[in-house]
């Protein structure tokens, strides 16, 4: 999420032009700013997911941005080599979601 967030990266499958190209190919509006904000989501989201701080919340906007993202690829590519990540990424975010952070989230300890 980092590339997407800040712009930098020369890799067009983990920068921000990357992901604007294939918001443009979804038909969503404002990519450029969508761009940022899902960058943004995933890096901050990932820091919140590995302190288990806002566990659940976290947990499903990122697997609202997997279930996107494994769509188009499926969609694009099939399933095999290019779906099979974000789904896989995907279930474990469900997973989290139903479950919660566990006993050494900051979630456990604080609330």
């Amino acid at each position: 999420g980092y590339p997407k967030m800040t712009g930098t990266g020369d890799d067009p499958k983990v920068n921000r032009m990357g992901l604007e190209n294939g918001i443009r190919r979804l038909g969503l509006p404002f990519p450029h700013q969508m761009a940022i904000v899902t960058g943004t989501i995933q890096f901050v989201g990932g820091l919140m997911l590995w302190l288990g701080l806002g566990t659940r919340l976290v947990a499903f906007m990122l697997a609202v941005i997997m279930l996107v993202a494994a769509t188009r690829n499926f969609v694009e590519k099939q399933f095999l080599g290019s779906a099979d990540f974000p789904f896989s990424l995907l279930t474990s975010l469900l997973a989290l979601l139903f479950l919660g952070g566990g006993a050494l989230s900051l979630d456990w300890l604080l609330f």
